[in-house]
């Protein structure tokens, strides 16, 4: 008898039991038990003073929980059907059309997936605008995300850094000046659409002004939106900054963890399909073409920010996206009534204050650099935190002593300035 003759095995075969009401077998059960039970404690005590970077914590994917006990592999492109039937797809594409809308791709043009986060966004546009233009420069400020350098580092990509100004902009004048140099190359522009430490956003439309105005007609600018570019495509047009691809982008992409509140690193890219199309091929065996920088993509992805876009619907967002800038303009205001310097960009969820001692900016882990630190409202982020955190700030200048944070000191409180991705 060979292997094809034998009868297919089944599962009942097994003697496996599945793992449930917290019941651990073997030598290790208690020390499972143990670490669960403090990496719980640990994430309810983080909840409390984590306001320095942005991660919406005020979420309930609890209905989720039943499909986190299937494998789902969004493989390949999502608008192609795929030879593993396990996966979210469909949903998918609801989620890139829920994004494209609100960042204004073409209707009769548009493509994008559910990536790994931020970098992966920014990674593919990268990627797309080298395989349109191969000895195109890549152009960026140097507050662009800190995963920039290595990516067109991987990538091969020969790149200039632009400077910025003191609020995180990117410097114009000198980016018209590097474009005159060098317009003879494609120009490969990565706006900043929110930048880690201030929020601030690259004028996308003054952008595609200048490659015209030099001119360099072999162009494309990647719109990094991981951070602002929610909260932004949520404001009206007409009071929001130039951003988008109605603006002049080419590629964009955006995080599902900062704003939107996914318990994991995700995010979404968009691009025109006419673009897309130079980027992939067929692979037979999974049954669908290869246009993703990932092989197996995770399913559980789209199937959150699925849930959480229609869960809230747009007009819930904007609320959220509403409130969110209404908890950082009282942020800015209670801080300045104790004379703490502070500021925000008017659209911003982020705060930049003049960094604290240590013991604050451990404690309310706070993002810091080159003097100053940042408070990130994003969804969640109350006026009690606020007033906690300005009632820290005030003991300082007035030598009372500064209420500690309950519980297990935390792991890694470094407060340096990152953006998950």
């Amino acid at each position: 008898m060979t292997i094809l003759d034998q009868p297919a095995h089944s599962l009942a075969d097994d003697a496996t039991v599945p793992l449930r009401d917290g019941q651990y077998p073997g030598p290790d059960g208690g020390r499972i038990a143990t670490t669960l039970a403090s990496l719980r404690e640990h994430l309810a005590i983080d909840r409390t003073t984590n306001i320095g970077f942005p991660s919406t914590f005020d979420f309930d994917y609890s209905p989720l929980w039943p499909f986190f006990n299937s494998v789902l592999n969004n493989v390949g492109d999502p608008y192609a059907p795929s030879a593993f039937p396990a996966n979210t797809k469909h949903l998918e594409r609801e989620v890139v059309n829920f994004f494209a809308d609100l960042l204004r791709a073409p209707a009769d043009d548009r493509w994008g997936y559910v990536t790994t986060g931020g970098t992966e966004g920014t990674e593919y546009g990268l990627l797309l605008a080298r395989t349109l233009y191969p000895d195109g420069i890549v152009y960026f400020s140097q507050a662009a995300h800190y995963s920039v350098p290595k990516l067109v580092d991987k990538l091969r990509m020969p790149a200039i850094a632009i400077r910025a100004g003191d609020d995180g902009r990117m410097d114009h004048r000198d980016l018209r000046s590097m474009l005159r140099l060098h317009r003879d190359k494609p120009a490969i522009v990565l706006a900043t659409i929110g930048t880690t430490m201030t929020e601030a956003v690259d004028d996308v439309a003054l952008i595609r002004r200048l490659l015209a105005e030099v001119p360099v007609r072999k162009a494309h600018i990647h719109a990094d939106a991981a951070l602002s570019g929610l909260p932004l495509a949520l404001m009206p047009p007409n009071h929001r900054p130039a951003f988008d691809l109605a603006d002049g982008a080419d590629s964009i992409s955006v995080s599902g963890h900062k704003f939107l509140g996914s318990p994991f690193p995700c995010g979404i890219v968009l691009t025109r399909r006419s673009l897309k199309d130079r980027i992939g091929q067929p692979v037979d065996y999974i049954g669908t073409p290869d246009t993703t920088l990932g092989g197996s993509r995770s399913g559980h992805a789209p199937l959150v920010l699925w849930y959480a876009i229609n869960v809230h619907g747009v007009e819930g967002l904007r609320h959220r996206a509403h409130q969110a800038q209404q908890i950082a303009g009282y942020a800015v205001s209670r801080m300045q009534q104790i004379g703490w310097p502070s500021s925000r960009f008017p659209y911003a969820l982020t705060v930049v204050l003049n960094a604290p001692p240590e013991p604050i900016v451990r404690k309310w882990r706070l993002a810091t650099s080159n003097g100053s630190s940042h408070v990130v409202c994003v969804p969640g982020v109350s006026t009690g935190q606020i007033d906690a955190l300005v009632g820290d700030l005030h003991a300082l200048t007035s030598g009372a002593a500064i209420p500690r944070q309950p519980g297990p000191a935390y792991p890694n409180g470094n407060g340096a300035a990152a953006r998950a991705a």
